[in-house]
């Protein structure tokens, strides 16, 4: 019931962000038709300019996302239950992706917990995952650009100044981001979308290389 009341949350943050803050963008071609992934349509926008820097320790920024179908989901190495979930899910929507089209769908982690979350952890963390999973983070304010843009929330919940047990709160959406490096979607994770989830990638990358 938590993680399901979070997941509401996060979607009306989206919703607000999405009414009162978006740029549309002419679309490039018509829309998918999708089972699982909601299309943003003409509230699809550009990102603007943001600086992380990954697990290998190298700057991150919107260039590395051009000319791939990324998928971006925002959490915390010390989550207990939704990021751990999420990104095994994920490695499993990658691995129904046929072959043919796999390159071109991209997965990344960005940490909202820049202060445990060291390069160095998320390295060791992805490795739980899938190797060609890529994690980044910046200090507050560089994420900031990012996590507004994409109206993802989150919020550092501390007992005291020196609390290093602290949990964070943050929006459980995965985000994609087509290959002009533009907001174009969203979907909620769980079990049994796998495959949906596969099927609406692959029919997203095909319409995009036919073009």
């Amino acid at each position: 019931m938590r993680i399901v009341l979070a997941q509401i949350f996060s979607l009306l943050i989206l919703v607000y962000s999405v009414i009162g803050h978006s740029v549309p963008v002419a679309a490039n071609s018509s829309l998918v038709e999708t089972e699982v992934i909601t299309l943003l349509g003409s509230e699809t926008r550009t990102l603007p300019k943001f600086e992380l820097i990954d697990h290998h320790q190298k700057t991150f920024g919107k260039d590395r996302l051009r000319g791939k179908w990324n998928l971006m989901f925002f959490g915390f190495t010390n989550c207990p239950d939704v990021c751990p979930t999420t990104l095994s899910e994920m490695n499993s929507i990658v691995n129904q992706i046929p072959a043919r089209v796999r390159d071109e769908v991209k997965v990344y982690f960005v940490s909202v917990d820049p202060e445990r979350d060291k390069p160095e952890l998320l390295a060791a963390y992805m490795s739980y995952f899938n190797p060609d999973f890529t994690a980044a983070t910046a200090d507050l304010d560089k994420l900031k650009i990012l996590t507004s843009a994409l109206g993802v929330s989150h919020k550092t919940r501390k007992k005291s100044e020196g609390d290093l047990a602290y949990t964070v709160d943050h929006s459980g959406y995965v985000v994609l981001i087509d290959p002009n490096v533009q907001y174009a979607g969203l979907f909620f994770s769980d079990r049994d979308s796998v495959d949906a989830v596969a099927r609406d990638l692959s029919n997203l990358v095909t319409q995009n290389s036919d073009e």
